[in-house]
């Protein structure tokens, strides 16, 4: 289904910023997501087999809001926008791979607002937090 790449560590699979052109999917090894955020601050995770890399922003057709490294040795299937869009068009399974993502993505947010604690900041913490995925 899509383009095996071979990246081994320390390559730069995307960078915050870049204009996406597909996903990535982690075949073999781990990527290092990390976001550089407007406060200096830098958040980051590492995934693992089967995450997909880039599908936001793919999808959405803006920026990738995170740089992703591979930290070891790592085997990638890369599908280019255009295929991703098909898919999408074709084969509902493929929306629900979608939807588990942005899941993940909200489930990271919801951890983070709690780390905060603070009630009062309520919405504006969910912004700022929103705005570093």
């Amino acid at each position: 289904m899509g383009t095996a790449v071979a990246s081994p560590r320390g390559t730069l699979v995307f960078q915050q910023g870049q204009h996406p052109t597909g996903v990535f999917v982690v075949v073999k090894g781990k990527v290092r997501l990390a976001r550089d955020c407007a406060d200096g601050q830098r958040t980051h995770r590492t995934v693992g087999r089967g995450h997909i890399l880039g599908l936001l922003a793919t999808v959405s057709d803006q920026p990738y809001l995170k740089t992703a490294e591979a930290v070891e040795d790592s085997e990638l299937a890369f599908v280019d926008r255009t295929r991703v869009m098909s898919l999408l068009g074709r084969r509902p399974d493929f929306w629900l791979q979608a939807v588990a993502v942005v899941q993940d993505e909200l489930k990271l947010i919801r951890k983070r607002v709690k780390r905060v604690g603070d009630p009062s900041a309520g919405s504006s913490a969910i912004t700022k937090l929103s705005n570093e995925n």
